[in-house]
């Protein structure tokens, strides 16, 4: 599936050399799909909406449609600037959708009824091309799209950042919401669990190896994470200790 700059979407099959399905847009779309391959969603920054289709009834309208709007940002200015999603991201389960922004927040969908859980915040977005440039009135792309990813577990997620940073937020306790859609209602704001010092320059891109224990990211460089499997300090100093006993 590929989402173009010419307002579409299109569904492709490997074996052919033209598309099986297309859906016209109002602006240029992003597409993700959930693991299963059952379901895809489709983000019009345009109007703010996320749509959800079933891959069965690609022809048809979306069973769900979200509208992705954060009340917080009307305490930062009035009116309040608009979102702008470069990337979506399903997790493990299926049961949340991870809006990556290029601004300086990403959100946590529930991808079940459409409530606004999550915004994640301590990163500085890649909206900007250096650290210290004033955001424009009218929000833009600029290097965002591949700078935040679950984990696999779906219990972290990891973002870059434009000051080579990489932050890591734990989402493991995120609220349930239940009935009719509040767009008045604040989401769950998070702060990063941990930011690890990234690069020299803009943490572009953040992948985590879907099998083993190992992150990329990659901004001017690349770099490869591997977890300190060292124990802690006090925890040799205790092992020391019972030795010691006779």
């Amino acid at each position: 599936m590929s989402g173009s700059m010419d307002k579409t979407v299109r569904l492709w099959d490997l074996r052919t050399p033209t598309c099986r399905g297309l859906l016209a847009l109002p602006s240029t779309p992003i597409v993700t799909y959930d693991l299963s391959g059952l379901v895809f969603a489709v983000a019009v920054n345009h109007y703010s909406r996320i749509l959800l289709y079933d891959h069965a009834s690609f022809d048809k309208a979306p069973f769900l449609t979200i509208t992705l709007e954060d009340p917080t940002l009307s305490l930062i200015s009035y009116p309040p600037r608009p979102i702008y999603m470069t990337s979506m991201s399903f997790s493990s389960n299926g049961k949340y959708l991870l809006v990556g922004c290029s601004g300086d927040a990403h959100y946590i969908l529930d991808s079940f009824e459409g409530h606004l859980l999550a915004k994640l915040e301590g990163h500085t977005g890649l909206e900007r091309r250096r650290m210290g440039t004033p955001p424009s009135i009218e929000p833009s792309k600029g290097n965002s799209g591949e700078e935040v990813c679950w984990t696999p577990d779906s219990k972290y997620v990891i973002s870059g950042s434009l000051d080579g940073k990489i932050a890591i937020w734990d989402v493991q306790d995120l609220p349930t919401r239940e009935g009719p859609i509040d767009l008045k209602v604040p989401p769950l704001r998070l702060q990063p669990l941990a930011s690890l010092e990234g690069h020299p320059g803009p943490s572009r891109c953040v992948r985590f190896n879907p099998r083993y224990a190992m992150m990329c990211t990659a901004g001017a460089e690349l770099a490869f994470w591997l977890p300190d499997k060292s124990a802690d300090d006090d925890e040799v100093a205790r092992e020391l200790l019972k030795k010691k006993v006779p």
